[in-house]
């Protein structure tokens, strides 16, 4: 299926307004009055009659006249003033569609930017009251049905469950360090998605070091799991996503082993102990693997981006797909980017979620630039979202797919 990016393109409208004058001719008629009675002399009384000062007497009416007290009184132009509550009105995205969490360096203002799938066009982007968000994922009151999805959104401060369609938090708890992925997972029969956070002092260094599994199905935000690297898994877990064939196992990357390279491994959390892992890995002899993100879609098809970037090699993103709720992959397509602007380095990635061998990954053009780019795919006008028209410098950290 080809795609095509239509530009957006801003109009500006002058409108110009012209005066008229309209001016009133008022014609005076002479008037002499009666004419003088010239046979009756005038009787002359001495009583000196009322001056005509010229005032004319107030005719009483019964009715009070109103007072001009110099206000001037609203015009009625039959426009219906919109009445400020503060309340943000939704502004919707169809689905699915991609979303994006970024910051602005220069203060905390932050933002949601959106990308429609269905419409093949960004959305309106949504103001974000969370701080310097660094992960956004998906989270569902039915994960089996994909019903009911919330966005959440992680910084170092909190983790926040967010209205999709207006960008306000709906409720949050606090958080315990950087977070690294955000992934859909009821592990053991509890929760519905799960928060990595970045191990400190971790070697190799940007590894994962916890995870924390919420339920947030209730009106408290809850966590109902924790595990801890080196004890519910290893010290060299790169990244951690959600797995769409089981949604009670969760998907690791570990860094290049020698003689395999890296490799994705399906991974059963259990109720104590060392999670167990699916061997041989599910995308396997993988070097230079930077991070994997996989999601489900209504019709319960898997889809997963690896993204690689690194030691001066060109990026690129592994994207594949799997069968109805199935845990082997096809379809698989390794895509470098097609755009007009090079992508020197790339962050993270998702695949498309209606077409094969094509992913949307999060290019880091320089320290303060960053758009999210189409890999692979027919397409060479493939530039879908950036912070161009906000002002000031931005960074983009993360992004997720919308299913439904």
């Amino acid at each position: 299926m080809r795609r095509s990016l239509r530009p957006m393109a801003l109009l500006a409208l002058a409108v110009h307004a012209g005066c008229s004058i309209d001016f009133d001719t008022y014609l005076r008629g002479g008037d002499a009055g009666p004419r003088p009675d010239l046979v009756t002399p005038p009787n002359d009384t001495g009583v000196v009659g009322p001056n005509d000062t010229g005032v004319v007497a107030p005719n009483d009416t019964g009715v009070v006249a109103p007072t001009d007290l110099g206000v001037v009184g609203p015009t009625d132009t039959g426009v219906v003033v919109p009445n400020d509550t503060g309340v943000v009105a939704p502004v919707l995205c169809n689905a699915p569609y991609l979303v994006a969490v970024a910051e602005n360096l220069d203060n905390n203002t932050a933002t949601l930017l959106r990308w429609s799938f269905a419409n093949d066009r960004a959305c309106a982007p949504l103001p974000l009251t969370i701080p310097h968000p660094r992960a956004v994922g998906v989270a569902f009151n039915d994960i089996s049905a994909l019903n009911g999805p919330q966005l959440i959104v992680a910084n170092e401060s909190s983790v926040s469950v967010v209205d999709a369609e207006s960008g306000a938090v709906i409720r949050d708890v606090p958080a315990e360090g950087p977070p690294r992925s955000i992934f859909d997972i009821v592990a053991n029969g509890s929760g519905s998605f799960a928060v990595a956070y970045t191990a400190t002092n971790s070697s190799p260094p940007g590894s994962v070091g916890s995870v924390r599994v919420f339920d947030h199905r209730s009106n408290n935000l809850r966590e109902v799991q924790r595990w801890q690297s080196n004890m519910q898994f290893g010290l060299s877990v790169l990244s951690m996503t959600a797995f769409p064939g089981n949604q009670g196992q969760y998907l690791q990357v570990r860094p290049a082993d020698t003689g395999s390279g890296s490799s994705a491994f399906i991974t059963s959390p259990g109720s104590t102990g060392l999670h167990s892992r699916t061997m041989p890995g599910i995308i396997t002899n993988r070097v230079n693997a930077r991070a994997l993100h996989a999601y489900r879609t209504v019709d319960r098809r898997g889809h997963y981006a690896m993204s690689f970037s690194g030691n001066g090699s060109t990026p690129a993103m592994y994207v594949a797909t799997s069968e109805v709720a199935g845990s082997t992959l096809g379809n698989t397509f390794l895509t470098t980017v097609r755009c007009s602007t090079p992508c020197p380095a790339i962050t993270a990635g998702v695949a498309f979620p209606d077409e094969d061998g094509v992913g949307a990954g999060l290019c880091e053009l320089s320290g303060t630039q960053y758009a999210v780019v189409r890999f692979g795919g027919a397409n060479t006008d493939c530039a879908m979202l950036d912070t161009s028209a906000q002002p000031g410098r931005w960074r983009i950290n993360d992004l997720a797919v919308m299913p439904r």
